[in-house]
């Protein structure tokens, strides 16, 4: 399967506290979001979210956020600063890069394809 992502970077650690600020954001923003959950590795068992407070923290996290017929997932690893995406590579709207847009701390979003970047982000330990 085609994919598109995105890699962005945040100016501090994520914690708990941001995530929570991340899953309101999005639903205030999108019709659904899940969380996979942390104690069912192998199903892959998404539970629905409805407030920021049925997060159950981990330390790595994976939510799919959806809205109409799209997707997105996201990646988050607790007290890193990087959180990755992907989704389906849509051409009018990319649900991947808009679960990025309005979140708190981030100071730069890049497309997964731009490799001379993220060899950076690599380089200095991010990634």
């Amino acid at each position: 399967m085609i994919s598109k992502g995105f890699v962005a970077i945040s100016s501090e650690p994520i914690t708990d506290e941001i995530i929570r600020c991340y899953i309101q954001s999005w639903l205030t923003r999108f019709h659904r979001v899940e969380q996979v959950s942390p104690t069912d590795t192998h199903a892959n068992v998404t539970l629905h979210l409805k407030s920021c407070d049925e997060y159950i923290p981990h330390d790595q996290v994976q939510f799919r956020v959806l809205h109409g017929d799209d997707f997105a997932w996201v990646y988050i690893t607790r007290n890193r600063r990087v959180i990755e995406t992907t989704g389906l590579p849509l051409e009018e709207f990319s649900l991947c890069l808009e679960v990025l847009l309005e979140l708190p701390s981030i100071q730069e979003i890049i497309n997964d394809q731009d490799d001379r970047r993220l060899n950076e982000l690599e380089s200095q330990g991010l990634l």
